[in-house]
């Protein structure tokens, strides 16, 4: 499985609205692009950060900001978020990505929701039970 991905070239800007005139993504993926997408743990932040949050538009560097630990390379970060995570949410149908002026647009997908929090919850309880005496 490849990551590397480039971004799309002329692609439309962000619309307020979707095709179907809602803020719900209008496709639901596969869920095989599911648990690919949520296979990685800086796309399963990035979904997460955006199901959460009031923002529907976001850019790069508020993802970087947001994401980034104490020990992460923010260029890196940057850089990976441009050039794979971003682009393959979007070819997804769960984010609208204008690699141009670097925004994306959250439509929100109750499936990618819903399993990007029951990840979540097996991390946090990984993470209890390795911490426990």
């Amino acid at each position: 499985m490849n990551d590397d991905h480039q971004p799309h070239r002329g692609s439309a800007p962000p619309a307020a609205d979707n095709p179907l005139g809602t803020r719900r993504a209008p496709v639901t993926p596969e869920i095989d692009t599911v648990f690919e997408l949520l296979a990685d743990v800086d796309r399963r932040r990035i979904c997460l950060y955006l199901m959460r949050s009031d923002q529907t538009v976001v850019t790069v560097d508020d993802l970087v900001e947001i994401l980034a630990d104490e020990d992460d390379d923010q260029e890196r970060l940057a850089i990976d978020l441009h050039h794979r995570h971003l682009p393959k949410l979007a070819d997804a149908g769960i984010v609208e990505y204008d690699a141009r002026s670097n925004t994306t647009r959250y439509w929100g997908q109750p499936t990618v929701e819903k399993w990007a929090e029951h990840v979540q919850s097996i991390d946090e309880q990984n993470r209890s039970s390795r911490s426990a005496p």
